[in-house]
């Protein structure tokens, strides 16, 4: 089954092409898109001037992990099955909890200023404008691509992937801290098709070419989470999703939804928490 949003590296390990493109019925003009760029180019822009210097960050990054190792080793060494005291602990290595303190301590001190400097930056008038220029952007492309405004979010999954044996093997590429991404689509439907659209354009899928929706029960690595609900919380919390130490999202299972295109099966990948609303707009 031709992954929908999936890229296809078996013969062209630098290909960059996305599947789906049959059923892109509609693309913002030339015009709109030009100027949402110039604004996400401002906002990227806004963005970078709100951290931290890199070199603050990379000693930010650099205290917090080794500081978190030193403490995991200090607690394992006083719960573990030749557990010791805390006072024996400092006594047999004081050094570790000095650097411990110091580096946790020098962790919080960039993290406070970090956020600090963010919320200053970004509070300011330049910065609000510039958001809402941006906005307003995004509003006119899904205006003209004709998404209602009641349309909800959904997330569909893109990945790299490889056809061994006439199967298909999703791949990491170049730095990638987890195989599948999780972009955002307006999903919407009328009579006829269903409909997904981002500021890239719109798709859309026949009705009467819908075959089925099927369950994957395998357990997938998501690169982050995008929704402004925590994922412990209504309506994510019943899907038990749990996050790693890099920010990537676990999902217990997800979902395809197989569509027969000219006699070629193609599949919508899901994950497990947009069930509830993909079937909604299956009925």
């Amino acid at each position: 089954m031709k992954p929908f949003l999936g890229i296809d590296l078996t013969t062209n390990k630098n290909n960059e092409e996305l599947n789906g493109t049959e059923f892109l019925v509609a693309c913002p003009s030339a015009a709109l898109m030009e100027s949402f760029n110039r604004s996400s180019d401002k906002a990227v822009e806004q963005v970078e001037q709100s951290k931290l210097p890199i070199a603050l960050r990379l000693i930010q990054w650099v205290c917090g992990f080794g500081g978190a190792i030193v403490f995991i080793g200090i607690l394992k060494a006083m719960l573990g099955e030749d557990a010791v005291s805390l006072e024996q602990a400092y006594q047999n290595a004081p050094g570790l909890f000095w650097f411990c303190g110091l580096a946790l301590a020098i962790w919080f001190i960039l993290k406070v200023a970090g956020t600090i400097k963010q919320n200053k930056v970004l509070g300011a008038d330049e910065s609000v404008q510039m958001l809402s220029n941006l906005e307003e952007n995004c509003n006119a492309i899904y205006a003209e691509l004709e998404v209602p405004l009641n349309a909800e979010e959904i997330n569909v999954l893109m990945f790299f992937y490889k056809i061994k044996n006439g199967k298909i093997k999703v791949c990491e590429k170049g730095m990638q801290i987890a195989p599948y991404f999780n972009p955002v689509f307006k999903i919407f439907g009328d009579s006829e098709h269903l409909y997904l659209a981002n500021l890239d354009g719109k798709y859309a899928f026949p009705r009467s070419s819908i075959v089925t929706l099927h369950t994957v029960k395998k357990g997938i690595r998501i690169l982050s989470w995008n929704k402004e609900e925590p994922m412990d919380q209504e309506p994510y919390k019943q899907f038990k999703l749990t996050v790693d130490q890099y920010e990537c999202v676990h999902c217990k299972q997800y979902h395809i939804l197989e569509i027969n295109h000219n006699g070629e099966s193609i599949g919508i990948y899901i994950p497990n928490y947009e069930l509830p609303v993909f079937e909604k707009y299956l009925k």
